[in-house]
């Protein structure tokens, strides 16, 4: 199986598909899987147009990002935070619901006459998983469940509050934490290289890479291609 795999798309959707495109990637190849490491909204202007994308992939996984768990957040409470504004979050709910959904960037968005939109939404949001496996490589977001400065024993079991902080973890510093038992290498975002090393281009480390490009800054999205098998099915 061929992995076309990319992450923090952030609501960058012409960037998105033509980084596809160079790459090779075919949505009709059966044995192409589009991989995504989360991060799909927010900081961008074409949110409604990323969503429609993914939709129409059938081949594909979606691990969530902690924006993503912020949209699911928002849509099931209707309430907003202080770091919305400056994540790009309540830019997206008003690309989503209209310019008279946010009146109030302290007060609760309005989904009237939504609710399709919402559902829509909070369903696909729901189906991204807190990591994919393949026969050599682990996807996550930002990093693998760990505590105290380490990587939990049984972290493909761990609990939901702690898939929510390891969404958070920064690779920079997941990748010097120990507790990792196995060979297989860590596929992560949500910490730009761009940020890290100065250059966007991906990265490759010690059993694992990284490959967010801080599109809002560099203006490109990383596509990392790999061969690998599959050990259950989508």
């Amino acid at each position: 199986m061929k992995l076309f795999v990319v992450s923090d798309v952030h609501g960058f959707a012409t960037i998105l598909k033509s980084a596809l495109d160079s790459a090779g990637y075919d949505p009709s190849n059966e044995d192409h899987l589009l991989v995504c490491c989360g991060d799909l909204f927010d900081r961008g202007t074409e949110n409604l147009e990323v969503l429609r994308f993914f939709e129409r992939i059938e081949k594909k996984v979606i691990v969530m990002g902690n924006h993503d768990e912020r949209m699911l957040e928002i849509l099931y409470t209707g309430k907003l935070g202080e770091h919305d504004m400056v994540n790009g979050t309540i830019n997206t709910i008003l690309e989503f619901f209209g310019k008279y959904s946010v009146v109030n960037p302290n007060g609760p968005v309005d989904f009237s006459g939504k609710t399709a939109l919402v559902n829509r939404l909070c369903g696909f949001i729901g189906e991204m998983k807190d990591f994919f496996e393949t026969e050599h490589y682990i996807f996550v977001h930002g990093w693998l469940p760990n505590q105290n400065g380490e990587v939990i024993g049984d972290w493909r079991n761990a609990s939901s509050n702690q898939w929510h902080d390891a969404r958070w973890t920064w690779w920079v510093k997941g990748q010097y934490m120990p507790g990792r038992s196995d060979d297989k290498t860590v596929v992560c975002g949500h910490y730009p290289t761009c940020v890290s090393c100065g250059d966007p281009s991906v990265y490759h480390g010690d059993r694992f890479i990284a490959i967010d490009a801080g599109t809002s800054r560099s203006g490109r999205i990383n596509v990392l291609v790999l061969e690998d098998n599959l050990i259950s099915e989508l």
